[in-house]
C-alpha cells in the first residue's frame, strides 16, 4: 500500500489532471506541479541580452521567444527530428516536388530540403512569418530550394499535378473552407500523389463548448476544426484515400509540456530579456486555451497519410 501511495505522488502520474496552465504556473514559480504552492519570490527580470547580433526587422520579440520554446527555425511544436519521423512515409528523393502548407518560419520546409535534396515550396499566411522564413532560408544557402511564399488558402491554387507530396502541420483546421481547398490541394497532386498532414479536430462532429470557443475565440488565424468523420467523407469524395489516420493526442501533449517546461528551466537559470515578457505571456495563453480544449477531451491531435488515386489509369483500364 505504502508503495502505491508513493508512486500516486509522482508528477508525472498520467492520472493527475493537472493542467497546462497549472504546470506552466509551477514550473515558472518554482514549486513542484500538484503540491501545495509556497510563496516563492517573483521571477526578477534580467538585462541579459541573448542575441548578441543586430537584430534584423522580422526578428521579431515573438519569433524570438517561439524558437526558444520549439527549436531554432521553428514556431510550433516538432524539430527537425519530429519532422524527419513524419516525412520517412514520402521516400522522398531529389526527383520529388513538395509543398509545405502552414510552414510558419520554414524549419519542416528547411529540414526536407537539406535531407533529401528536394525542392520545397513552402507557404505561410502571416506574412511576418513568411519573410522571416525565407530569410533563415537564405542563411541556410537554401533561399530558392527551400522559400516560403505568403498566401491565402481561400484562393490557392498552383499547376494541376505539379506536386509529389503535400506536408502540412497543424494548419488546416485555421481553413474555412476546407473542402474547397482540399480539391484545389488533390488538383494540384500528381497520381499516386501523397498528403501528409497533422491537425487539430473534434472529438465528434460539430461539437461546440466553452473549452473549444475559448481556444477559437483567442486564434490568431481563426479556428474551423473537422472531424475525423468529416475528413473521411470529403477524401473520399475527392478520390483521396487514407492509409493511416492516428490519435497523436497523448505525444502531441507530452511534446508541448516537456519543450514548454525546458524552456522555463533554461528562462530561469539564464534570464529572460524584460522585452520578451509581454510576448511571453500571450503565448503562454494561447497555449493554454489549446491545451484546456485537448485535455477536456473536446479537441485531439490528429496524423493523416493520404494517397491519390490513378484514376486516369483507372479510367483507362476501364
Amino acid at each position: 500500500m505504502a508503495g502505491a501511495a508513493s508512486a500516486k505522488a509522482q508528477p508525472t502520474d498520467p492520472s493527475a489532471k493537472i493542467s497546462f496552465r497549472e504546470r506552466f504556473m509551477a514550473w515558472w514559480e518554482g514549486y513542484e506541479p500538484g503540491r501545495a504552492r509556497a510563496r516563492p519570490e517573483a521571477p526578477k527580470p534580467t538585462h541579459e541580452v541573448r542575441y548578441e547580433t543586430e537584430q534584423q526587422r522580422w526578428e521579431t520579440t515573438r519569433l524570438r521567444l517561439v524558437q526558444e520554446v520549439w527549436g531554432e527555425g521553428f514556431s510550433s511544436p516538432g524539430g527537425a527530428e519530429y519532422v524527419m519521423n513524419m516525412v520517412k512515409f514520402f521516400g522522398l528523393d531529389p526527383a520529388m516536388s513538395v509543398l509545405d502548407l502552414g510552414a510558419g518560419l520554414g524549419g519542416a520546409t528547411r529540414t526536407m530540403c537539406e535531407n533529401f535534396g528536394v525542392w520545397v515550396n513552402g507557404f505561410e499566411v502571416d506574412p511576418g512569418l513568411a519573410e522571416a522564413a525565407n530569410a533563415l532560408s537564405h542563411m541556410a544557402g537554401m533561399g530558392k530550394r527551400a522559400s516560403v511564399s505568403t498566401f491565402d488558402p481561400e484562393t490557392f491554387t498552383l499547376k494541376a499535378k505539379s506536386a509529389d507530396c503535400v506536408f502540412s502541420k497543424e494548419f488546416l483546421f485555421t481553413v474555412k473552407d476546407k473542402k474547397e481547398f482540399l480539391g484545389n490541394i488533390e488538383a494540384i497532386m500528381k497520381a499516386r500523389g501523397q498528403l501528409l498532414f497533422t491537425d487539430y479536430i473534434l472529438a465528434e462532429p460539430h461539437l461546440r463548448s466553452a473549452n473549444l470557443d475559448g481556444w477559437i475565440d483567442f486564434e490568431p488565424n481563426g479556428a474551423h476544426p473537422w472531424a475525423e468523420e468529416d475528413y473521411r467523407q470529403v477524401l473520399g469524395e475527392l478520390h483521396l484515400d487514407i492509409r493511416v489516420m492516428e490519435d497523436t493526442t497523448d505525444s502531441f501533449q507530452k511534446m508541448v509540456t516537456s519543450s514548454w517546461a525546458a524552456f522555463v528551466q533554461r528562462a530561469q537559470t539564464g534570464g529572460l530579456s524584460p522585452e520578451m515578457y509581454p510576448a511571453l505571456g500571450n503565448e503562454v495563453e494561447l497555449w493554454a486555451r489549446r491545451m484546456q480544449a485537448i485535455e477536456s477531451g473536446d479537441l485531439k491531435v490528429c496524423r493523416m497519410h493520404v494517397l491519390k488515386r490513378d484514376t486516369d489509369r483507372l479510367m483507362a483500364d476501364w
